[in-house]
């Protein structure tokens, strides 16, 4: 599959970290959450397009979570008229087929910690009539607008595009992943503005909510496809 522009199917209508070692509250808390997503992932068999989004939000809101500091405060990104769902991570569902899969899955999240607001942002495009693209095909564009740089891994799970952005001072951290009927990508940036088309996003702390190596993680993450 082409490369998808996430960021504007957003403005038209974002592997876990493996626990720190020893026992503490944050491995307790890890624990508890690989636990939950398994039980959710083993019931993902005959699912309705309402159930994979279910199963998909608390996936991304349990790996996103994880990765933010103690009370960062998190906020649904939304279009003008848009309703915020009562957990911001709850997602989007919009049909690309019959099928309950057949759908572009996506949210976006303002994030303020001490060091100030960012945004991370998900989208998944899982189309299994579309079978998504061979992961030999993912590869990094040339000339490509305020793009800073671009990686690319082929791994078991697909081929993973890493890519770094900057315009205007805002800077954007990209992953994606790409294997047969699914196209998964993270990203995080430091403005928490929704971007709309020719308006300069404000910069809001020195770097993204997460880092490259956060996002990287999040693309990989168990139980999105």
């Amino acid at each position: 599959m082409e490369d998808l522009d996430v960021r504007s199917a957003l403005t038209a209508y974002v592997t876990e970290d493996e626990p720190p070692i020893g026992l503490d509250g944050a491995e307790i808390l890890a624990r508890g959450r690989r636990s939950r997503r398994n039980r959710l992932l083993a019931a993902s068999a005959g699912e309705t397009r309402a159930q994979i989004v279910d199963r998909l939000s608390c996936v991304v809101d349990n790996a996103v979570r994880s990765m933010l500091p103690p009370g960062a405060k998190v906020e649904r990104l939304t279009i003008p008229g848009e309703t915020p769902p009562p957990n911001p991570f709850h997602l989007i569902a919009d049909p690309v087929g019959t099928a309950p899969r057949d759908a572009l899955f996506h949210m976006g999240v303002r994030v303020t910690d001490e060091r100030g607001t960012g945004s991370v942002y998900f989208l998944a495009l899982l189309d299994d009539a579309a079978s998504g693209g061979a992961s030999s095909m993912v590869r990094c564009g040339t000339a490509v607008p305020n793009q800073v740089s671009c990686e690319v891994e082929q791994l078991k799970e697909g081929g993973l595009r890493k890519v770094t952005e900057r315009a205007n001072g805002v800077l954007t951290y990209r992953a994606s992943l790409t294997a047969p009927g699914m196209n998964v990508e993270f990203w995080s940036s430091n403005s928490g503005v929704l971007e709309q088309k020719g308006v300069p996003l404000p910069v809001q702390r020195p770097e993204p909510t997460l880092n490259a190596v956060q996002v990287r993680g999040l693309a990989l993450t168990p139980g999105l496809g």
